[in-house]
């Protein structure tokens, strides 16, 4: 047995619930941001009692939501290369950091790379697979 083949073969194995998981928190992120001065949602700071609410109400309907989220994530699995799965990865986990620190811009030269490698790398998975 081969470490690395048991990782990959575990990822493969649990690809839905790894994309049903980083769906999840990518939508948490648009809900809800919590920063060293407070609680942020829909554009506003919010009081202790009302955070709270929110994220239990965030919790509750992203968790009644998971099972849907889980057969689109297998939707998504069988339908968009792999490739193409990891370019949306590392765009949206650019995107979801880049609005988790209040200091970060999604317009600096470094993020704006990271965006378009993630195009770039979308687009090369959706051609190799319609010229193979």
């Amino acid at each position: 047995m081969n470490l690395p083949d048991d990782v990959f073969d575990v990822i493969a194995q649990q690809s839905r619930l790894i994309l049903t998981g980083i769906i999840i928190s990518f939508v948490s992120t648009l809900i809800y941001k919590v920063t060293p001065t407070g609680f942020k949602s829909m554009g506003k700071f919010r009081t202790k009692e009302g955070a709270i609410f929110i994220y239990l109400i965030a919790a509750v309907v992203l968790g009644l939501a998971t099972p849907l989220i889980y057969q689109l994530s297998g939707i998504i699995i069988e339908t968009v290369p792999l490739v193409s799965i990891i370019g949306f990865l590392i765009v949206s986990a650019n995107f979801i950091i880049n609005q988790s620190v209040p200091t970060w811009s999604h317009t600096t030269p470094k993020t704006l790379i990271i965006y378009l490698l993630g195009i770039v790398i979308i687009l090369i998975g959706y051609y190799f697979r319609f010229t193979i």
